[in-house]
């Protein structure tokens, strides 16, 4: 049953560390939460099966196995559009996005298209990353904000809020990338749209529990998806 008018929408993948801890959290602030999650091996959509039978305004979408991130949020976007959300929230389930973050976040939605919650302005900041992994994020974010030609500073971030209205302007079902290229393709069909974005500085936190999910293919996807982005400027 629906709660609220706010729902999260996490993807997860073997998050059995930290997913009823986190599905804890987002209920005590009164918040829907959908979970898409990738057939985990470890269990973790049965966990989410059993604390729903418990508590309204919890959802839960298992597929058939590991489609990817971005297809995981159109999955999410599609189903909460359906429902008639008026705010769609990004958020993973591993503790690397705050829930006090989440709460600036979702105060700053008034008169706004997307919120996104910044590492890059002045106010945000990593934690537990080592010098030259922050100097990396850094570098490719301030690259791909040049190619793309956007004015955010954070477009690979992965802690944001869609209005209903602007998920209904973005095609986001013609994306096809999925990891960091989701959001920066998500971010780039914004600003086509002549939506109102703003940026929100958030701490963003190295996982509380579990394995990264990065690998090189999310990268090479990523460097791909920005070159092509850069060239389609000029063509269009």
């Amino acid at each position: 049953m629906k709660n609220s008018q706010l729902l999260v929408v996490t993807p997860t993948y073997n998050e059995a560390e930290n997913i009823e801890y986190f599905m804890q959290k987002v209920k005590s602030l009164g918040l829907d939460l959908l979970i898409v999650d990738d057939n985990s091996p470890d269990g973790t959509s049965n966990l989410v099966r059993k604390f729903a039978d418990k508590s309204n305004g919890l959802f839960l979408i298992t597929r058939g196995g590991k489609l990817g991130l971005g297809s995981a949020y159109r999955e999410g976007f599609n189903w909460a559009l359906n429902k008639n959300y008026n705010s769609i929230i990004e958020m993973d389930a591993d503790f690397s996005h705050t829930f006090e973050d989440l709460q600036n976040l979702i105060k700053q939605t008034k008169n706004t298209d997307l919120v996104i919650g910044s590492r890059y302005i002045d106010g945000g900041s990593t934690l537990g990353w080592d010098f030259k992994r922050k100097l990396l994020s850094k570098t490719a974010n301030v690259v791909t904000k040049y190619l793309v030609g956007s004015s955010v500073n954070d477009l690979t971030s992965g802690f944001r809020i869609y209005s209903h209205g602007a998920l209904k302007k973005i095609d986001f079902n013609n994306i096809k990338s999925d990891g960091y290229s989701f959001q920066i393709e998500m971010t780039c069909e914004a600003m086509k749209n002549n939506l109102r974005v703003k940026e929100y500085p958030i701490t963003f936190s190295e996982r509380r529990l579990g394995k990264s999910k990065m690998d090189i293919w999310i990268i090479l996807e990523a460097l791909r998806t920005i070159f092509s982005l850069f060239f389609k400027r000029y063509i269009d």
